[in-house]
């Protein structure tokens, strides 16, 4: 089955695809259909509902069913930290930027939320996702990953998730940044389980 994934975050898509590759599914990204990527003002009041947005703007645009999602990231005391991107950039326009210095801001932001928590917080990762069919019908599923988010730099920080060198993964006890792969699969299984939910009949 062929599903197009609502989203230009090459990343996010590979790590879908390494989720789901003991099943038939195919993700392809609006690029491999020849589709325009879409800008999606994300002003819902849900991650759920930002989901759907970014789902309903390729809605028409192809006949398969659209994966979306949006991520938040939860630290104990404060909830679900909103904008930490549009905080991080301070005023800067995104698109104006290179990776590298969206990677360096967000990492700057993080490393400050731990350390105006003594240095080291209990954070999660809380995924929502909606599958859009073609006839305009929607399923949603969500994962949580609990970790400890650090003010200090554990390993390679990758260009797209910056974040991953901050913090360790209470599921496998280790700093995200320096998993193996089957640890990196461990930590992502709340993931693989909400999409496979989701996709596989």
């Amino acid at each position: 089955m062929k599903i197009l994934v609502a989203t230009n975050n090459v990343a996010k898509v590979e790590r879908y695809r390494k989720l789901l590759r003991d099943t038939d599914i195919e993700l392809v990204t609006p690029k491999d259909l020849g589709i325009e990527p879409e800008d999606v003002e994300e002003n819902g009041k849900t991650l759920a509902e930002n989901a759907e947005l970014k789902a309903r703007a390729y809605f028409g645009k192809t006949d398969l069913p659209i994966l979306s999602n949006d991520a938040g990231f939860y630290v104990e005391g404060e909830g679900l930290v909103q904008a930490p991107k549009r905080i991080a950039l301070d005023g800067r326009g995104e698109y104006t930027l290179t990776q590298e210095e969206i990677a360096e801001a967000m990492m700057r932001f993080w490393q400050e939320k731990a350390k105006a928590h003594g240095g080291s917080v209990d954070a999660a990762w809380v995924d929502d996702f909606v599958l859009l069919s073609s006839d305009g019908s929607l399923r949603t599923a969500s994962s949580r990953r609990e970790c400890l988010l650090t003010d200090t730099v554990h390993g390679p920080v990758h260009i797209q998730l910056p974040i991953r060198a901050l913090y360790i993964s209470k599921m496998t006890g280790k700093p995200s940044a320096l998993h193996t792969h089957e640890e990196d699969l461990l930590e992502l299984k709340p993931i693989q389980d909400a999409l496979v939910s989701l996709l596989v009949p």
